[in-house]
């Protein structure tokens, strides 16, 4: 191991803290020949370590047995065997160990020698300080497969695999149009390669070698990393292979979305879960890993399991419950692509985890098992319309309805719609010239004579006025007539005989939708030709502000878009093909969501405009779901400007949709993100892995003290701090002059990072400059309203601890002066701000925490109080402050 692993200890942070900040303590242990451990640069917490955990790391051997057996400083026993240093914690904590990467002999001045072990870890004074090395590690989020890759080994790993990435988008430039097999190994050399890049990381390698369920996840690590590299150009190749397949789904989807639960039975009782359900299963398309569109229908069927019922115990959903759940879920999500996401997710998982593949294996059979049910056609959309349902008879059996409708008896009304749903055309015009005549006259009254008011005449006079018969614009209380019945139901010798009594052929129901509009969505070409040559109104909109012609497109109906833009150029109609509903979509629109080619093509044959921006800013392009339409679309502008050539744009350049997604796979923590921001203890996650490394980078200008460049990242103004910008003379180009020709112009970021950002550790910009004592940064953090009580991950510690550490005092004086600061938290180690300031015998920052009335009596994992803690430092001056407060509280 020795060999396989090179630093120079000169340049460890660690090391170099001890001689500088500890001289006093590195100079004792060099005198007396003791052994100093180092841990290996990387591997240290960003925050700053105490004097007592420094002495942790000074081993004086033992007269015994000096080669194997020691006392750290702080009197725990250590022994060293093999190259691995076992350490005995506490009787309520188990030992540890920790290996010895190599050994390195140094002379001081005096030519004093001494030895220094370079260890993998820190030994932390708790076995709580630090992350123990168990080995149990669960990735399951790309965030998890990076912050992985990060600590157990390097970041040049990273940076290696970028590059390889970046070579490979280069090199395969037409991965797009390449077919889905030869995608799919191209992709699986560039995982291989990437993997055999991450173990050739000495520390990872070791690791893995001896820890299989690390190995494992290092793969899915490792392949998420890839994919999320690659995904927006491997997604657009996909959905070009998938598009006929998507496009026909589509079709099906679309002509199902009235369905409801009840219509799969499925219990009532669930609906309550269904919205939480489908904002999981929605955000399938917001993910760029297997890991995490996996994990969104993981959650999904979590949702649906944890329903509590009215009994309040949790329900059990068995797969034959799962099953519905998931087809109505899938039917009401509105993705266009899901297909894609399924080919994706079933050929794209180059890595093998065994703690993941028997659920995931469940997961995407049940996906699929759902996807190719609806594919089938089993499924059909409600066995009446909307207005028709009986909701409050919902939860009886069917032979009590039929009791009961036999019981009451069926209206006029109800007669003739039942009669043109199922296409009784003959008894229903038999129907019609019965009811009209029955009460045409009074002659058929026999009455006595017209005026008479006898009892018997005023009987019959009065059944006359309220027996009145339904007509063919009779409507129910949705405002259907029997015209829309016939239309939805696609009767066209209902519509046929309809038609002779000359009914309002425009009438809208209550959601101002037209016969034309109904048998414009379920795709009745014939019933659409009889409306039409009957003066039914191509451009008459429904509340939405959607055409016959965007119902058509937007269910793919292709015959029916023919039909309906044929009968507009042959009557010379007047017709807008680019009439936007109220939502800005067109008909265009609607098409290339769905991936219909075909009526994209026939739209804008017939003038459809592909430059339109609804609402949302967003073009028929910017809709198109897959490379063939979106080229279908972009040929179309092309022509329109006149630009030649239109052949020579490559594939990409095509823009679609689901590859045009920002802040794939970090969705989830944007929700999170408003929950951090009221909690205010915990930093803001990135949402990228390019921000990730722009945090690293702000941090890093933090700690070597380039205000300036870290201001760049945060988007601070450092020149609004100061009252006006003074330099020494014109032509000083020190930090402290403006210089108009900086790489940083006027100072600001396009896309900032959020002052309250954290890295891995959890440290937030407001750590940093606390720890390392940038004074100017803490105020504008301050004044830009940085979290001041936020922690870090594992150590628990905030801004104050660390500043207190340190002997910062302006910055501590300056997160006291904002009153919102909590000087009781304790960290991990049970400490808080007090009991550091006590251990680095700080008396002015004592004072300074004692004017915000701290809790003195506080008592830290050890069992000791800041009074206790200045006595075991020898802090007189400290110790009587802190006991003439006491005795004033008393």
């Amino acid at each position: 191991m020795e060999s396989s692993y090179d630093e120079d200890l000169n340049d460890n942070v660690f090391f170099q803290t001890l001689r500088t900040d500890y001289a006093e303590l590195f100079e004792k242990a060099t005198v007396e020949g003791w052994i100093i451990c180092v841990p290996r640069a990387g591997s240290m917490p960003k925050f700053a370590l105490s004097y007592n955990e420094f002495f942790s790391h000074i081993l004086i051997p033992s007269f015994e047995l000096p080669e194997t057996h020691f006392r750290s400083l702080n009197d725990k026993d250590v022994r060293i065997n093999n190259r691995v240093i076992s350490v005995e914690t506490s009787d309520f904590a188990l030992p540890f160990s920790i290996h010895i990467l190599f050994e390195e002999t140094f002379y001081t001045e005096d030519m004093l020698k001494y030895k220094v072990l370079c260890i993998e870890t820190p030994m932390c004074l708790s076995p709580d300080c630090y992350k123990a090395e168990s080995g149990i590690i669960n990735v399951n989020t790309l965030r998890d497969c990076v912050d992985l890759l990060w600590t157990e080994s390097s970041k040049e790993v990273l940076e290696k695999m970028d590059e390889h990435i970046s070579t490979f988008l280069s090199t395969n430039e037409d991965l797009e149009i390449e077919p889905l097999q030869n995608q799919k190994d191209l992709v699986g050399e560039l995982y291989t390669q990437c993997l055999q890049t991450a173990l050739k990381d000495t520390r990872l390698r070791d690791k893995t070698a001896v820890n299989r369920y690390l190995l494992d996840n290092v793969k899915v690590s490792v392949e998420s990393y890839v994919l999320h590299g690659v995904y927006k150009k491997l997604i657009k190749g996909i959905t070009r292979c998938t598009a006929a397949e998507d496009a026909s789904f589509n079709k099906i989807v679309r002509n199902l979305a009235d369905i409801q639960l009840r219509d799969l039975d499925i219990n009532q009782e669930f609906q309550d879960v269904i919205p939480k359900a489908r904002t999981e299963l929605v955000k399938v398309e917001g993910y760029s890993t297997v890991l995490g569109k996996v994990g969104c229908i993981k959650r999904t069927v979590s949702a649906i399991s944890n329903l509590t019922l009215s009994n309040n115990k949790s329900n059990v959903v068995a797969t034959d419950e799962l099953i519905p759940l998931l087809v109505f879920l899938v039917l009401k999500t509105g993705l266009p692509n899901w297909l894609a996401h399924l080919t994706y997710i079933k050929e794209f998982s180059f890595s093998s985890n065994d703690s993941h593949s028997n659920q995931h294996s469940y997961l995407v059979t049940s996906l699929e098992a759902v996807i190719e049910h609806i594919r089938s056609g089993i499924v059909i959309g409600p066995s009446e319309p909307e207005s028709q349902i009986d909701y409050d008879l919902e939860d009886n059996d069917e032979e009590d309805i039929l009791k009961m409708k036999k019981s009451l008896g069926m209206t006029p009304l109800s007669k003739l719609f039942e009669l043109a749903k199922t296409g009784d055309h003959e008894h229903l015009e038999l129907v019609l010239n019965k009811e009209t005549h029955k009460f045409g006259s009074l002659d058929n009254l026999n009455l006595c004579h017209p005026l008479c008011s006898c009892d018997n005449c005023e009987r019959k006079m009065s059944i006359y006025l309220c027996n009145m018969a339904p007509t063919v614009n009779s409507c129910d209380d949705r405002g259907l007539t029997i015209l829309h019945i016939a239309a939805i139901y696609g009767q066209p010798k209902v519509v046929d005989v309809i038609l002779k009594y000359e009914p309002n052929i425009n009438k809208s129901d209550y959601k101002g939708a037209t016969p034309l509009h109904y048998a414009s969505a379920r795709g009745h070409q014939n019933i659409i030709l009889l409306l039409l040559q009957s003066g039914a109104r191509i451009d008459q909109p429904d509340n939405e502000g959607n055409l016959p012609l965007h119902l058509a497109a937007n269910n793919g109906h292709e015959n029916c878009v023919k039909a309906l833009l044929c009968y507009a150029e042959y009557m010379n109609l007047k017709f807008d093909i680019n009439f936007s509903n109220n939502q800005g979509d067109t008909a265009l629109h609607n098409a290339a969501r769905w991936g219909y080619e075909t009526i994209v093509f026939l739209l804008l044959e017939n003038g459809a405009m592909a430059t339109i921006e609804n609402k949302r800013k967003l073009t028929p392009i910017d809709n198109a779901h897959n490379m063939d339409i979106s080229s279908l679309l972009g040929v179309s502008i092309i022509k329109k400007l006149n630009i030649s050539s239109p052949s020579e744009k490559r594939t990409n350049d095509v823009v679609v949709a689901v590859a045009s997604k920002t802040h794939l796979d970090f969705v989830d923590n944007n929700i999170d993100n408003d929950v951090l921001r009221k909690q205010e203890y915990q930093g803001i996650i990135p949402n990228s892995t390019n921000e990730i490394k722009k945090v690293e980078r702000a941090l890093r200008a933090i700690t070597y003290g380039d205000i300036r460049l870290a201001c760049f990242f945060l988007g601070l103004e450092l020149n609004s701090h100061k009252t006006a910008d003074k330099s020494c003379h014109p032509l000083c180009s020190c930090r402290n002059s403006v210089d108009n020709d900086s790489p940083f112009g006027d100072g600001k970021v396009d896309q900032p990072l959020n002052i309250n950002v954290c890295d891995s550790d959890g440290m937030t910009p407001l750590h940093v400059a606390c720890l390392y004592g940038r004074n100017e940064l803490v105020s504008l953090l301050l004044e830009a309203g940085a979290f001041i009580n936020v922690q870090t991950r594992q150590a628990k510690m905030t801004p104050l601890h660390l500043a207190c550490q340190k002997k910062h005092f302006y910055a501590v004086e300056s997160l006291l002066s904002t009153k919102k600061c909590d000087i009781n938290l304790l960290d991990v180690q049970g400490n808080t701000a007090l009991h550091y300031a006590c251990q680095t015998s700080n008396l002015n920052i004592v004072k300074k925490i004692l004017e915000y009335r701290p809790n003195v009596n506080c008592r830290n994992n050890r069992n000791k109080t800041p009074l206790e803690v200045a006595k075991d430092s020898v802090s007189v001056s400290i110790v009587s402050t802190l006991s003439d407060y006491l005795r004033k509280s008393a």
